[in-house]
């Protein structure tokens, strides 16, 4: 056992990243063994859903930046910062415009930033704390729906999560660069600009000032290099600012009346920091219990900082429910790495344990805590990247490929639900028209413009029987009838025309 005047001296020591006896080499292969098993577990994923809508469009749009090539977007504009695009376009390059290629640079920044996570709470209170971030990460429902996600919050996270352990590290000209790479990742990297202040007035060297001319010049050599890129566009495209503030709406403060009802909503999606409510109880009691269990002069700093960073995790909850953010659970994502560092800055005596036995405790906290992912099947079903409704797109790549494959040259494909997902799985097809009809007297009108004999497909999901039911009555009474060709998981392929007896022949006998 450690003496109690031993104890503050160690908590006050930056800790070495080399383990140092057999209790921090265990702790340091439990915490890269927790680390590969979710990533096993996030591949594994990754070729099970397809991309969804928003996924699909900035996969097209990476695509279309090195296939065409556009380097300005002249023709496809953007609404967010090019990084996470210029990334994918090169992931989709090297992996041949695969599945996993297309979600291979999240999957490697949820393992970096879990990496970024150990490496930190190691400097914090050595080895036995990163297991537990580890753990806290890598069990994490959340982390392991948006590992496999073609969205670009996982990016954004790994770019601000290390740029602010830069910055306690006092690595100023990293710390600004990664800072702008947040930033023209999503424009809600804005919040790591205000955060990294809390964490530099908290940094692991005090006595040193604060250089600020090396984080400006990293900042700016992202960010000058960027902007110069968006001012080149502007004789013919809008700049992605512009843009992607007119797409989401300016930001306005909801109404205080207003305000119980969004918290009320967005702490019923807290919960699922944990998977379910007595993991979320836990952590609370936890944070309580790391505010006033253990106080000591020389352990200030680390302190403070957790102190800091969950105020910074209140503070963003504050911003979403008082702004008109959307109520969306991919919002939650940024605050688990906060977590993952408040739990070893409040909880010295808990992350320090003094032997296996300890240690084993540590770590059987993490899964208790964090047990839904104990049946990962479950977990990846209902923490699906932009919620449940990805698992009803599941068949649409094969369906896709199908139709390709068999449908005659110049066959139209009708366009409403997946109209981005189009835009990705068909991405360079010239042998399908593409046409967009909103309602059924659009639709008919459309089909008095194609030409006879030319076969008109249209794909749906099972999602919208009731809708499309209603659609095909209507379109009955113009004497255009539906007939199936194949169904893949959630997917129904139809050909449309105006012979009600008629049956698909596209793929012979269906299946």
């Amino acid at each position: 056992m450690l003496g109690s005047s031993s104890l503050p001296r160690l908590l006050s020591e930056p800790a070495s990243l080399r383990p140092s006896g057999r209790l921090e080499l265990a702790a340091c292969l439990a915490a890269c063994g927790l680390l590969l098993l979710q990533q096993v577990w996030a591949w594994q994923a990754a070729g099970r859903w397809p991309l969804s809508g928003d996924s699909s469009f900035y996969a097209f749009q990476a695509l279309h930046w090195w296939g065409e090539p556009d380097p300005l977007f002249l023709a496809h504009w953007l609404d967010k910062p090019p990084v996470y695009i210029w990334l994918q376009s090169l992931a989709l390059h090297l992996g041949r415009n695969t599945l996993w290629a297309a979600k291979s640079i999240n999957l490697a920044a949820t393992a970096l930033t879990g990496l970024v996570l150990v490496l930190w709470c190691v400097r914090l209170r050595g080895w036995p704390s990163a297991a537990l971030a580890a753990g806290v990460w890598s069990l994490n429902p959340l982390v392991l729906a948006w590992a496999p996600s073609g969205l670009t919050d996982p990016l954004m996270v790994l770019w601000g999560m290390a740029a602010l352990w830069l910055a306690w590290e006092g690595r100023w000209f990293g710390a600004g660069l990664l800072l702008a790479l947040a930033l023209f990742t999503r424009q809600a990297g804005l919040a790591y600009v205000a955060i990294l202040p809390v964490v530099v007035r908290a940094r692991a060297q005090p006595d040193t000032p604060v250089d600020w001319k090396p984080l400006l010049f990293g900042f700016a050599a992202v960010a000058v290099s960027i902007q110069l890129w968006d001012l080149v566009r502007w004789h013919a495209a809008p700049s992605f600012w512009t843009l992607g503030f007119d797409h989401y709406a300016p930001l306005r403060i909801v109404p205080p009346q207003d305000w119980w009802p969004r918290l009320a909503e967005w702490l019923s999606l807290i919960r699922e920091l944990t998977g379910y409510w007595m993991g979320a109880v836990a952590i609370a009691v936890l944070l309580i219990w790391g505010m006033f269990e253990y106080r000591s002069h020389e352990d200030r700093r680390r302190r403070r900082l957790g102190f800091w960073l969950l105020a910074v995790a209140c503070g963003w909850l504050a911003i979403h429910v008082m702004l008109s953010f959307s109520i969306w659970l991919r919002y939650l994502l940024p605050l688990v790495p906060l977590l993952c560092m408040v739990l070893p800055c409040l909880l010295p005596r808990m992350v320090m344990p003094v032997s296996f036995r300890g240690l084993l405790l540590l770590l059987a906290s993490s899964v208790v805590l964090f047990s839904e992912a104990l049946y990962i099947p479950r977990a990846q079903l209902q923490y699906l990247p932009t919620g449940p409704r990805t698992k009803e797109l599941a068949g649409l790549p094969e369906a896709v490929q199908r139709l390709q494959a068999a449908a005659p040259p110049g066959s139209v494909l009708l366009e409403r639900e997946f109209s981005w997902h189009y835009l990705y799985l068909l991405y360079g097809d010239t042998a399908l028209n593409r046409h967009w009809f909103a309602d059924a007297d659009h639709l008919v009108d459309l089909l008095q413009g194609v030409s006879s004999g030319t076969s008109v497909f249209w794909m749906r999901a099972h999602r919208d029987a009731i809708e499309t039911r209603q659609l095909l009555e209507q379109l009955a009474h113009h004497d255009v009838y539906a007939a199936d060709c194949i169904e893949i998981g959630e997917i129904l392929l139809q050909e449309l025309g105006t012979d009600s007896a008629r049956r698909c022949e596209l793929f012979g006998t269906r299946p």
